[in-house]
Order: structure tokens, then C-alpha cells, then sequence
């Protein structure tokens, strides 16, 4: 199948830029400060020595310090002198390798959650999400974000799988890769048991409103609770192990915690919805798209108008509150010039107050466009549980931060309707390229202090 070329094409493309990240920035580059020498221990056997100011399970250095091993002893194979590489380039290449991993697991699941789905749209779904700005760059650099997806992804297909032990092992390494892919297994459990319970009964269609698709997935699950647990009972264990380990702890992160408290950032949800929008933006901002917007308000508020009219003026309503209370902004937001977010808010949310209301109608469009493309295609049921899950992961944390949120839109894009954007895919993918060379021909304008540098996903 043709998919099957998809990791040999993209190889020679992660290794070319690959080696430009090695000629333009060949030292540790922005959090690889930290990633790197803790790793550099475990290549040593040294397991005790670990770094207060990490925040992270320390997943990404087994799996780092046992591919530095692998490629060791193969090198030896062919030159017998010791060799004990572990150096920053070495590393790196454990997320080129990763990245291969999870190209061909993301056709996979897609086909899983689409059986009618066309061959054509799996691989270009797959390569709109091996693409994303957001995570095709991190395949350059030694950090924790392709390992996180990855694994999360190859749970979820497990999990279709009915493989729920699998499914499991793989979760344990998704949370050892970050701390929120706890909620993500939650997801994938989720899905899980409304796969079983959100079914037409005896020709009868599924409830129509959300409210009465989960009470017959509530009432059906409680039904058959005995075979749920049975089947998930080792998925279960994931999440609660994780929350025992959190009030052991007193909260999430291991280390920095007092850079990592968790707050009430009602507004993560709106800016997660604009920004994933905008990086979908051939679909979501096309005329096409707008003009769906367009029809379905007109006909709305010709057969409902007053409900309508109260939608739109309570969504309206609660954004603003949202924005003019909610809008918090972490010390480092305004510090760390290594992040687009500080340029944002440094030229535009910070320098105009006003602009921050400006924004709401894209809030509300943004909210619409994506909720109307999953429902189209997954149960309200559905929407609403990725809603939740994103709002879970989203809101506690203080800083923005839009690189701890990709497998969000990446599920958004799984699970819509594949017919009504296919023609858009490729557009979509474009930028995820530039985006991976821009940066390293813009390095860091400042030294990255040992003290003061965070790593901020948890």
C-alpha cells in the first residue's frame, strides 16, 4: 500500500533538516539544557543524580539513554573501539525516530476511527499532523513533546484494538512522558466506553440532543459496568495511580513547583480554540467554511431566532467576563524571548487592552467551527468529552503555552469529518516546514540561564 512509502518519505526529510539543526545550533538550544546532561547521566548508569528544576517524569531519558546504548553497540559492530556517545546530535535523533513511529501509527488509528475513510485521507491526515507546526519542530530538538504524542496515539489504537493491557503499558509511557496525558487516557477510556454504549438500539436511531446522549450512555454503562471492568480495569489503573501520585506529591510537576501552581485560567480554552483554528486555518478561514457559518446562522435565526439570539448574546456575554477576569499572565510570559507567545502578547495583548475584547467574535467562530466539524462526523456525546478533557488539561496551568496543547487539535483532526476538508489537507500541512526552519535560523537572543530557564510542559 502506498502508505507504507510515507516514513521513507518522510526520513530523508527529517534528516535533512535534521543536519541543518546540527550545523545552525549544534549545543543544547533552549530546554535541552536540562533534557540533555540528566540523560547524560543515565548513559552513565547514574540514576541517582536528577535535576531539581525538572518538571517531567523521566521518560524521555530511558528511552533517550537506551537509543544512545542501541546506536553505541551498533557503531562498534563496525568500528570495535569503545564508543560512548550521548552527545545533544545522538539524542536528538531519538525523536527522529519516534516521529517515524508515530507517522505510521497516526494512519493506523485514523483508518481505525474511519473504516470508510479513503486511503488517500488517512495518509494526508497523517502527514497534516506529522506537519504541525507545533510538533514537526520538535522532532529536531531532544524534548519530551513527539515521545508524549506518540505514545498517547499508539495507546488510543491499542485501546481500539480491544489490546486494553497493551493499551495500557503504552499509557504508563505517555504519562512518563508528561504528566497530562493522564487526562488523555482518561480520553481514550472515554471513547472507549461510549464506542460500546452510544449505539442504536433495535434500529433506533441515537438520541438527537447531548444532554439525552449521555444519559443513555450513562444508563448503558452502568448496565453493563461488571464487563467494563473487566475489559479496562488495567487502563483504570493508569489514571488512579496518577492521582494517588499527585496528592502524594502535593501536585503534578516533580520539581519547580513553585512555578507550576495551579490556578483557575478560564481564558486557556478560548485562546486553545483561536489558535487551533488559525493553524488550521485553509479550512477553518476558507470561503467555503465561512459561508457554512454564514447559512447556518441565517437559517437558525429564521426558524429559532430568539433562542438564537440568546445563544450568541450569552456566548458573547461569557467571553468578555472570561477576558476581562480571567486574562492572567505568568512573569515568564513576559521574559522568555524564546517563545512566539511572548511576541504576541509583548506587540499586541499586552500594548493594546482593548485588543483583547477584539477578539471575541473569532472566540465564538473558532468554538463554533470546531465543535460543528467533529459533531458532524462523532456523537455530541463525543464533542463534549474532548471539550472537558481539553478544558482539564488546560485550565490549571498559568502560563501559555502553546506547545503543551498539539494532541488536542491532532484529535480534532482525527475525528471530524474527513470529507468536508480533505481538499484542504495539504494546505494545512504547508506550514508545519517553515516553521521548523524559521526558528534555527533565529536563534535564542539570550543566554539561557540554568536558574531561571524552565520546562514548562508537565
Amino acid at each position: 500500500m502506498a502508505v507504507s512509502w510515507s516514513p521513507m518519505v518522510a526520513a530523508p526529510l527529517l534528516l535533512a533538516v535534521a543536519a541543518l539543526f546540527h550545523v545552525r545550533a549544534p549545543e543544547p538550544y533552549m530546554d535541552e539544557p536540562f533534557h540533555v546532561p540528566q540523560t547524560q547521566h543515565y548513559c552513565k548508569g547514574d540514576f541517582s543524580n536528577w535535576d531539581v528544576k525538572i518538571t517531567t517524569f523521566p521518560g524521555l531519558y530511558f528511552v533517550g539513554a537506551a537509543w544512545a546504548k542501541l546506536l553505541n553497540y551498533a557503531h562498534m559492530l563496525y568500528l570495535p573501539a569503545q564508543v560512548q556517545d550521548c552527545s545533544t546530535t545522538t539524542l536528538r535523533t531519538t525523536n527522529i525516530l519516534l516521529g517515524l513511529v508515530c507517522l505510521r501509527l497516526l494512519h493506523a488509528l485514523y483508518k481505525a476511527l474511519h473504516p470508510e475513510g479513503s486511503h488517500q485521507t488517512c495518509t494526508q491526515t497523517a502527514w497534516l499532523i506529522f506537519l504541525f507546526p507545533l510538533h514537526f519542530f520538535f522532532h529536531f530538538l531532544y524534548y519530551t513533546d513527539v515521545g508524549s504524542v506518540t505514545f498517547v496515539v499508539a495507546a488510543y489504537l491499542a485501546c481500539m484494538k480491544h489490546r486494553y493491557r497493551t493499551s495500557a503499558l503504552l499509557a504508563c509511557w505517555a504519562v512518563l512522558f508528561r504528566q497530562t496525558n493522564a487526562v488523555w487516557v482518561c480520553f481514550i477510556i472515554g471513547m472507549s466506553v461510549l464506542g460500546r454504549t452510544l449505539k442504536p438500539a433495535e434500529g433506533k436511531p441515537i438520541s438527537a440532543t447531548m444532554l439525552q446522549q449521555c444519559l443513555q450512555a450513562l444508563t448503558a454503562s452502568w448496565k453493563a459496568r461488571w464487563q467494563l471492568l473487566a475489559d479496562l480495569w488495567p487502563m483504570l489503573l493508569v489514571p488512579a495511580c496518577f492521582a494517588a501520585f499527585v496528592v502524594w506529591n502535593g501536585g503534578i510537576v516533580l520539581g519547580d513547583k513553585a512555578a507550576h501552581t495551579p490556578v483557575q485560567h478560564l481564558m486557556q480554552p478560548l485562546y486553545f480554540v483561536l489558535f487551533t483554528v488559525a493553524a488550521l486555518g485553509p479550512f477553518h478561514f476558507s470561503p467555503f467554511r465561512i459561508s457554512q457559518a454564514a447559512k447556518q446562522l441565517s437559517a437558525s435565526m429564521k426558524e429559532r431566532p430568539l433562542p438564537t439570539l440568546l445563544k450568541l448574546g450569552c456566548g458573547a456575554a461569557a467571553a468578555y467576563l472570561l477576558v476581562d477576569n480571567y486574562t492572567l499572565v505568568h512573569p515568564y510570559l513576559l521574559a522568555d524571548n524564546r517563545h512566539y507567545t511572548f511576541y504576541i502578547w509583548k506587540n499586541f495583548f499586552g500594548r493594546y487592552v482593548a485588543a483583547r475584547f477584539w477578539l471575541i467574535p473569532l472566540y465564538l467562530y473558532s468554538a463554533w467551527s470546531l465543535w460543528d466539524s467533529i459533531t458532524r462526523q462523532q456523537s455530541k456525546a463525543c464533542a463534549l468529552l474532548l471539550a472537558l478533557c481539553t478544558a482539564v488539561s488546560l485550565i490549571p496551568a498559568w502560563l501559555i503555552e502553546f506547545r503543551c496543547t498539539p494532541f488536542t487539535a491532532f484529535l480534532q483532526s482525527l475525528l471530524e469529518d474527513a470529507h468536508s476538508c480533505s481538499s484542504f489537507r495539504q494546505q494545512e500541512a504547508l506550514p508545519g516546514l517553515s516553521f521548523a526552519v524559521l526558528p534555527v535560523n533565529q536563534p535564542c537572543l539570550w543566554s539561557i540561564a540554568v536558574d531561571s530557564a524552565l520546562l514548562r510542559c508537565s
